[in-house]
């Protein structure tokens, strides 16, 4: 259950977060965080999550597996690996199962390690390192095995000197936490980074929430999100629990969706389930 201040004191609409997700479902059993899109393995495991979250069951379960199934090829690939993870924690929620072994998850991987220094990557991906953590934790979540020295060499390449990880056209905090994770499911000590947390404990705001720069507002939800995540690797939890949620619940549209913008824009299903994780963490 979420955060009880956040139903309590009407800081969010619940009912209207459940409503939104459950209208996006398709007739393939699949979602999709806007109407008449094809859906996707991402928004179907964030619409499963945030039900899940929220105690309520899905609707259609055996077509949504279906669906899952389908997006795997005849020889066990995917796409991409997050496409790989998504459908795989997907179908774990639903307790569906895998039709094949992952044939190209190798392959996922040794790509996802070569894009943490490649510079050309656009500048809206969200961090160079998300996919490393996405490929090594499908591969824990599998049994198989990493090379663990040689991904976590790759990882501490982009340590910057104030413990931050990221280029300079990657956002930090998510970086961060996604190379925290990383180094952590790979048996790296996390106290061996005090100064990263040093980093993000910096960024944590008296007024709730987290910001990339200290010289910054808190525009965006995955700042904060991503910023109470770095904490939790860490075992630490929120100097300001009530301020953050209550920031939280300014990201939420009249339609029951968040947004990711404090200020305006269009409800997302990854901001959505930023937002409900966030309140979960929050809980008193």
């Amino acid at each position: 259950m979420i955060l009880p201040e956040a139903r309590s004191d009407g800081l969010i609409d619940v009912e209207k977060v459940i409503s939104y997700i459950l209208e996006r479902q398709n007739v393939d059993g699949g979602y999709t965080f806007c109407r008449g899109a094809e859906s996707n393995a991402q928004d179907t495991y964030y619409a499963l999550k945030i039900l899940e979250m929220l105690d309520v069951e899905p609707r259609n379960r055996n077509d949504t597996i279906n669906f899952l199934q389908s997006l795997q090829r005849d020889d066990g690939s995917f796409d991409s690996i997050k496409c790989a993870y998504y459908v795989t924690c997907s179908l774990a929620i639903l307790e569906g199962d895998l039709p094949k072994p992952i044939g190209n998850l190798q392959e996922l991987l040794n790509t996802s390690i070569k894009g943490i220094e490649n510079p050309n990557i656009d500048v809206e991906v969200v961090s160079e390192v998300e996919n490393v953590y996405l490929s090594v934790e499908l591969c824990k979540m599998l049994g198989l095995d990493v090379d663990s020295e040689k991904v976590i060499d790759r990882v501490l390449t982009i340590k910057n000197d104030d413990g931050s990880f990221g280029s300079e056209k990657r956002s930090k905090m998510a970086s961060t936490y996604y190379a925290l994770e990383a180094l952590r499911v790979l048996g790296y000590g996390l106290h061996r980074t005090s100064e990263t947390l040093a980093w993000i404990r910096e960024r944590e705001l008296a007024s709730g929430g987290f910001v990339t720069s200290p010289e910054l507002s808190p525009i965006y939800l995955e700042d904060t999100y991503f910023g109470a995540k770095a904490l939790a690797a860490f075992g630490e939890k929120l100097r300001y629990p009530a301020e953050t949620a209550r920031l939280v619940a300014k990201f939420q549209n009249p339609n029951g969706g968040f947004r990711r913008s404090i200020f305006i824009g269009i409800s997302e299903f990854e901001s959505t389930y930023q937002a409900i994780s966030l309140l979960r963490m929050l809980q008193v």
